[in-house]
């Protein structure tokens, strides 16, 4: 895996799922964080009479679902993805043929109920058992930040993001990372983020920023648009981790009083302007650490798979317990109304975890990171494959 998820703004901090009273046990067991299971399916198969509407609102070969979808094939057909699967039972040809076959009925279909018709003779769904085994899902949102940077660091622009240093060792076909070595020694475990920025990155700098806290969010959502001061722009893709684990700074903020309403990132910045020394020592406790490139706008904001994601149409998920690539359908609530929607699954990311979590894109600039910092709704996630698997 080369890149990562651009993750969400809003999932900063949550607790658990809808419930009656319970004992902090129950409560824990219930949240949507829950890990999947030992031994429990991720998904499971939905009867045809208790499908959603998928019908709803059909519209024959829309452009950006059609889009995202081929985006998807493109990516079966690498031979490094086979790597990925099986997962859930689903091989890497099922999954494939299953997309080409949903972009076929896209395409052919003439109406709602004769994609719905079509959909039900060829395709078997799958429910996410959620956090609580009944298919209860926390929907949140991401985007694309666009922010001021410069090449070259002065007395305001100090604050650097770096590039991929040649002391990470990473599977060149996974992504995983194996370790950190220092002139081609023994490998050992990659230094946290506190180690590596006390010197360990020197001459790596690319891009610099105004705080800390700006170079930060830049690492939380893994890729950011560059102002560069002077008319032009650039754009920042992931270059790899450290492969440390992610924490919450919202939730570091939360529990520290330092924030005391909903998290989001008006909130965290307003708390930095406060209080820049409680901000910067919460970023701290997050070991893990994003390194970058300089890209093009083609191909930007990328995503989990390495190439470019949809606003509204693709969603990231946990790919250790998902498979990649396919189509599913949402049914959530955004901006206080129905959000019913075919997308993809095509992102991943350190917040995203366990069967009751999953993030919704929704695009880049100030209305997309508004809509993000709001979105945290319940529902349900399906998952689309062909009765007949591919041999």
């Amino acid at each position: 895996m080369r890149h990562t998820l651009l993750i969400t703004l809003s999932a900063l901090i949550f607790s658990g799922c809808k419930s009656t009273e319970t004992t902090p046990e129950e409560d824990f067991l219930t949240r949507y964080e829950r890990p999947l299971p030992a031994g429990a399916p991720a998904f499971t198969k939905v009867p045809t009479d208790q499908w959603p509407d998928i019908g709803s609102g059909f519209r024959r070969n829309p452009t950006d679902l059609v889009k995202a979808g081929k985006r998807s094939l493109s990516w079966f057909d690498k031979k490094s993805t086979t790597s990925h699967f099986p997962v859930e039972g689903v091989s890497h040809a099922h999954a494939k043929a299953s997309v080409e076959a949903m972009l076929s009925l896209l395409r052919t279909s003439r109406s709602g109920a004769a994609f719905t018709r079509a959909l039900k003779r060829d395709f078997d769904c799958f429910m996410s058992i959620g956090c609580d085994d009944e298919g209860t899902v926390l929907f949140t949102g991401y985007c694309s930040l666009e922010l001021e940077a410069r090449r070259r660091p002065n007395a305001k622009f100090k604050y650097p993001v770096y590039a991929r240093p040649d002391a990470l060792q990473t599977n060149p076909i996974t992504g995983q990372v194996l370790g950190w070595s220092n002139d081609g020694k023994e490998l050992v475990p990659p230094p946290d983020r506190s180690a590596l920025e006390r010197g360990l990155l020197d001459g790596t700098e690319l891009f610099y920023f105004d705080s800390p806290l700006e170079a930060y969010l830049v690492h939380v959502n893994g890729s950011a648009k560059l102002r560069l001061g002077d008319g032009s722009v650039t754009y920042l893709g992931f270059g790899g981790t450290n492969g440390r684990e992610y924490s919450s700074l919202g939730r570091v903020l939360k529990a520290r009083g330092v924030v005391s309403g909903p998290v989001t990132i008006e909130a965290i910045r307003n708390a930095y302007l406060r209080n820049p020394a409680a901000v910067t020592a919460a970023m701290q406790q997050n070991e893990r650490f994003v390194f970058f490139r300089e890209t093009s706008a083609d191909g930007w904001p990328s995503g989990s798979l390495g190439f470019q994601v949809e606003a509204q149409r693709s969603l990231a998920t946990d790919k250790s317990i998902f498979p990649r690539g396919g189509f599913v359908y949402v049914d959530t609530t955004m901006n206080r109304q129905p959000f019913a929607q075919w997308m993809l699954d095509q992102d991943t990311g350190g917040a995203i975890r366990a069967p009751g979590r999953a993030d919704l894109y929704l695009g880049a600039g100030d209305r997309a990171t508004a809509m993000a910092g709001e979105q945290a709704e319940e529902g349900q996630l399906y998952y689309f494959f062909l009765k007949d698997a591919p041999r």
